[in-house]
């Protein structure tokens, strides 16, 4: 139970946003800058051959899904989010299903379905959400793309350039933490992410 309720505070913990990022956010005209993510970097999300970084589900749903408007949720998968691995479509009539009024009678939800499942078939015929990254104080930028596997229920940032920019940056390692900031960006309001080496105010 210890290490559980650890594993929460870290998820919702107030944290400090890093100068630089800030100054970023400033720059660029952002406004909202927010915390999304922190983890230690594993094997996997350094190895160029599978080219992606997993964002672990409780941040996910703690920071990620606010911060992403409902048409952005859609392009990257996520839409209708409740932490669970996505369940199957049952082989039962789906359109028989009804919603009960509160002056009494029916309404079928066939429709509300039918719009729900093409807003996520949408986003992955999309491909996900293609966003861009900044990575350390040098703003180094890469363009990315943000999605849930629908086969493994993790979500991610992936894309060939995304061992690129992890390989420019400073000697990053295994076991190293880095934090995952957002903002969104000037007039076109388009999320952006941040990718900041935590304990490094400089964010080299």
């Amino acid at each position: 139970m210890e290490s559980k309720g650890k594993k929460v505070d870290e998820i919702h913990r107030p944290r400090m946003i890093p100068r630089w990022v800030m100054e970023l956010a400033e720059q660029e005209k952002g406004t909202d800058p927010c915390f999304i993510m922190a983890k230690k970097l594993t094997e996997s999300d350094l190895n160029p051959w599978q080219n992606r970084l997993i964002i672990p589900a409780g941040f996910v749903n703690a920071h990620l899904i606010p911060f992403l408007s409902d048409e952005e949720k859609a392009a990257a998968s996520l839409l209708d989010d409740d932490g669970r691995k996505r369940k199957k479509p049952s082989s039962g009539a789906e359109g028989s299903k009804k919603m009960k009024l509160s002056g009494g009678g029916f309404e079928a939800t066939e429709e509300k379905e039918k719009i729900k499942k093409k807003k996520k078939e949408a986003g992955r015929m999309h491909g996900g959400l293609r966003v861009p990254v900044y990575v350390g104080a040098n703003k180094w930028k890469a363009f990315v793309v943000l999605t849930r596997w629908d086969s493994t229920n993790c979500t991610v940032l992936k894309g060939d350039e995304y061992s690129r920019y992890l390989a420019r940056w400073s000697g990053v390692k295994k076991g190293e933490e880095v934090e995952l900031w957002g903002f969104r960006q000037g007039e076109s309001g388009r999320p952006c992410f941040v990718l900041h080496r935590k304990g490094d105010p400089e964010g080299n």
